[in-house]
């Protein structure tokens, strides 16, 4: 039976630039989709400018999709109804059969280390719902989480 499309959720936490390479380096990652709104960050080696650089010295592909970010005026959950969100959507549901066609396996990332702290959880709910992707949270080394376990 084929394996249908997957697409992986981490957030960076407090964790070390170090540590995040490792550990999505450890996951077989090719692609890193931030979904931050605003990518930037307190810590400066998750900042877009800063991964930028190092992420393709690591072999892994930066891409930036602000349109399915969190931090809105509203609530993530009315973002979601609108015709932004949708188009964006759109782009990264494309984006991440694009990459699992290569055989590639993307990630999506944002700040917040565990998902149900973080819009991810609903931006996973609503790939799994509406795409059919396969979502596998990246937790802690070594530990990964199915979306629908949340």
């Amino acid at each position: 039976m084929a394996k249908g499309p997957t697409c992986y959720t981490i957030g960076y936490g407090d964790r070390t630039l170090e540590e995040f390479i490792s550990l999505i380096l450890n996951s077989n990652i090719t692609h890193l989709i931030d979904v931050r709104h605003y990518p930037h960050s307190w810590m400066e080696d998750f900042d877009k400018e800063s991964l930028q650089t190092i992420l393709p010295k690591n072999g892994i592909a930066y891409v930036h999709c602000a349109g399915v970010g969190g931090m809105r005026e509203s609530s993530y959950s009315e973002y979601m109804e609108t015709e932004e969100f949708n188009n964006s959507f759109t782009r990264l549901v494309a984006f991440i059969l694009e990459v699992n066609s290569i055989d590639g396996n993307p990630v999506l990332m944002c700040a917040e280390k565990n998902p149900k702290d973080c819009h991810r959880r609903y931006l996973a709910q609503h790939l799994e719902q509406q795409s059919g992707i396969e979502i596998v949270h990246l937790t802690e080394t070594g530990q990964m989480d199915l979306c629908s376990f949340f």
